[in-house]
């Protein structure tokens, strides 16, 4: 596995299409803000999928002196930072070793400038927060876009995604026994209406486009 992860980055990274150049550190292959997007479509990623869309799963990619890293919240371990290489292996076992990485990862960066130094600062602020397995706002727990949507800022100290009304339901307007078991498992009622993010809001933002390997 070790020996097939920098092929399988290449093919992630040529599989998608940039209309303009990274923006902020580029002396990584994956320079700092580059999104991850995963399609999960075991347990909650199914469920996920089917109140919000595809993607179930966002992490961002930092470049620093001693190479590239990944942050993302994570069940159950919270906001944690590993090694790039280490965080497309752990997908790769955990979602279906049978299927190339490029079918359920996907990449975009930014197209706007942002503040680099304010998400890293961020990252690192956050680092240790447990889960939030509760998907609300404030409580000192971070969820894998709520992570994203925190520390993403323009350089004029503004945020660049929006928090939006959060859907529980399926298309068809029914709530799905997956999240009704699993908050009443938390004995808490499902935050249906409460502003918050998810991974398929995030991908579809006009501030992010393709990346590739250049």
């Amino acid at each position: 596995m070790r020996r097939l992860l920098p092929l399988l980055l290449a093919l992630l990274l040529a599989a998608c299409q940039p209309p303009h150049p990274p923006v902020g550190n580029t002396s990584c292959e994956v320079p700092t803000g580059v999104l991850f997007f995963v399609k999960d479509t075991t347990g909650m990623g199914q469920a996920i999928q089917a109140s919000t869309g595809v993607y179930t799963h966002v992490a961002v990619a930092v470049c620093t002196d001693s190479g590239e890293y990944l942050w993302e919240a994570t069940r159950p371990k919270g906001v944690i930072c590993r090694p790039l290489q280490e965080a497309l292996a752990a997908w790769h076992a955990a979602l279906d070793t049978s299927r190339p990485l490029l079918e359920y990862v996907a990449m975009r960066q930014m197209v706007v400038p942002f503040d680099t130094s304010r998400l890293t600062a961020s990252l690192q602020a956050f680092r240790g927060q447990p889960y939030d397995d509760f998907f609300l706002p404030d409580n000192g727990r971070m969820y894998c876009s709520e992570l994203i949507y925190e520390c993403f800022y323009d350089t004029a100290g503004n945020r660049l995604f929006e928090a939006k009304p959060m859907n529980f339901r399926a298309a068809d307007g029914t709530m799905p026994s997956y999240w009704t078991q699993y908050f009443d498992s938390l004995g808490v009622v499902i935050p249906e209406g409460v502003a918050g993010t998810n991974p398929t809001d995030l991908f579809s933002s006009p501030h992010l486009a393709g990346f590739k390997l250049e």
